[in-house]
């Protein structure tokens, strides 16, 4: 775990940011249930996004605020390291300048979402377990049930109720 620093691939926050905040959240689905009203459906955790705001300080802040700008406009997954956490693999998808930024002061806002991994049990396949249906396979491995039915065509017969140890084609 890391302790009293934040990091995101080679930026080091100078400070921590005045405020943190993690959310957790959860796919779920409603599904119509003829002439029986409708039911709801957990689908699988989605990553953890994580936003805060802060601020540079002292003559170096514009210098801070430009090396976290590069940052932010890189391509693809870093690790994340935040204080009192394990460090995780995210995405840097929000960085917004607040207020009128002067030669000792810069305000920011950011936001970053954890990448999970796909439950796949081997490149390109993915094993169905008790319980599963097509939107919580697709959920888990991260495409749109419409891809997955494409990727297995005549195979799913019933998408809310899949045999167990079926596998399916990933797209």
């Amino acid at each position: 775990m890391t302790e009293g620093y934040m990091g995101y691939r080679d930026f080091l926050w100078p400070r921590l940011p005045d405020k943190l905040k993690m959310e957790k959240q959860k796919y779920a689905a409603v599904l119509p249930q003829p002439e029986n009203g409708e039911t709801m459906q957990e689908l699988g955790r989605q990553g953890n996004q994580i936003s805060g705001s802060g601020s540079f300080l002292g003559t170096e802040a514009p210098a801070q605020w430009r090396k976290l700008c590069r940052c932010f406009e890189q391509s693809g997954a870093g690790m994340l390291y935040l204080p009192g956490r394990l460090p995780m693999e995210a995405f840097f998808t929000e960085l917004t300048l607040e207020g009128t930024p002067r030669p000792d002061r810069i305000c920011y806002h950011f936001t970053f979402r954890e990448k999970l991994e796909t439950e796949s049990s081997s490149a390109g396949t993915y094993q169905t377990g008790a319980q599963d249906n097509l939107w919580s396979v697709a959920a888990a491995v991260g495409v749109a049930p419409e891809e997955l039915l494409a990727a297995n065509p005549g195979r799913i017969h019933w998408a809310e109720e899949l045999p167990e140890e079926m596998e399916l084609k990933l797209p």
